[in-house]
């Protein structure tokens, strides 16, 4: 198939940092590559992949996330080569508003919670004829009465992420530096039960910074911790895998959570609140803690080593690695363009992992 893929033109596709939508999408792509499609993708200078690559901005603006008028010119550079695909997947905002007006299938992923408000917005853009993907059951959930969607569960290139068998002996947070992301509350873990808190933050938002400065800042002197700001992908590997736990209180109804995959996929396990998607992703007691209280995620932080770092990795294998999420997707393509055999899915080539302990 000829598959036209638009990332959000706010960071490079993969990120060097921060970038959770980016990951996902460069998996995606080069999956598709390997299984001998025709991609390209529409994403920001510095971008690298093994598709078609056209790069609507010489550098990712990423000091004006969230411009609509930046946004739209990056999505009608796409849009506007539509006669060149047979599907059109968009991982941006503003897609659904052009996909009325190409005659190819138009996927689109939701990657943000659909807030109160929304419905309207949604059932409009479903009658105008793009196939929604959503990242959790919760999310799809949250779709207002007669918008549908497939889900299909984010995902991470596991061979990248290196398994460490022996828990480490700090808790780590990762997450841009919003009270939604639970900061306070993981401070707070780190405090009670004494240990080192590591954090990989986001921090490059005007909003982000004035929360930092003004409450996460005064409350990390509070506990012994490390700050990383927008570590590079191999500090963020080595912050997962060397850790004894991830924190995960999450103030708000995450859609999916890729610090939950990510961490579990180094074998470390995630002590999480429940809220949104968590109860789909942690299986509770086997790769993790699902918690209601600050005072629960202490208690679960005593107890963490009892839960296997293998079991972590088997279930990001098993539900979450690249190669399932590329299947469906691929699955999905075949079904909305009618070309293919059913059922005719391939296994991404070169992604195979080595057996644990080898």
């Amino acid at each position: 198939m000829r598959i036209g893929m638009v990332a959000p033109p706010w960071f490079c596709v993969p990120p060097t940092g921060y970038g959770g939508i980016e990951r996902v999408v460069s998996y995606l792509v080069e999956g598709l590559v390997e299984l001998g499609h025709d991609v390209t993708l529409f994403a920001a200078g510095g971008s690298s992949t093994s598709a078609n690559l056209v790069e609507t901005f010489d550098h990712p603006p990423s000091a004006l996330l969230g411009d609509p008028l930046l946004e739209a010119e990056h999505l009608m550079e796409a849009m506007a080569r539509w006669r060149d695909f047979d599907i059109i997947h968009d991982h941006s905002r503003l897609g659904l508003l052009a996909a009325p007006a190409v005659d190819v299938p138009v996927v689109h992923t939701i990657h943000s919670d659909v807030r109160p408000g929304c419905d309207s917005y949604y059932r409009r853009a479903a009658g105008l004829g793009p196939h929604f993907v959503a990242i959790s059951e919760h999310q799809r959930g949250t779709l207002p009465e007669g918008v549908d969607a497939t889900v299909i569960w984010n995902a991470v290139d596991l061979p990248t992420w290196p398994f460490r068998a022996e828990a480490g002996e700090y808790l780590a947070f990762v997450g841009r530096m919003s009270p939604a992301k639970g900061v306070l509350p993981a401070i707070e873990i780190a405090k009670r039960t004494n240990r080192l808190l590591v954090l990989s933050a986001k921090i490059n938002e005007v909003a982000e910074q004035e929360y930092f400065e003004m409450v996460v800042r005064p409350a990390l002197q509070e506990v012994r911790h490390e700050l990383f700001i927008e570590s590079s992908p191999e500090d963020l590997r080595r912050i997962y895998s060397e850790a004894r736990a991830t924190l995960f209180p999450i103030q708000w109804p995450e859609p999916f959570g890729l610090v939950m995959i990510e961490s579990m996929a180094t074998g470390t396990p995630v002590i999480a609140f429940r809220n949104g998607s968590v109860p789909e992703v942690v299986e509770d007691g086997v790769t993790g803690r699902i918690c209601e209280t600050i005072e629960e995620a202490v208690e679960a932080e005593a107890t963490i080593d009892e839960l296997s770092r293998a079991a972590c990795r088997q279930r990001v294998r098993e539900l979450f690695s690249a190669p399932v999420a590329v299947r469906k997707h691929e699955a999905l393509y075949r079904r909305l363009t009618g070309l293919g055999q059913p059922g005719d899915v391939g296994e991404p080539a070169g992604r195979h992992e080595e057996p644990l302990g080898r």
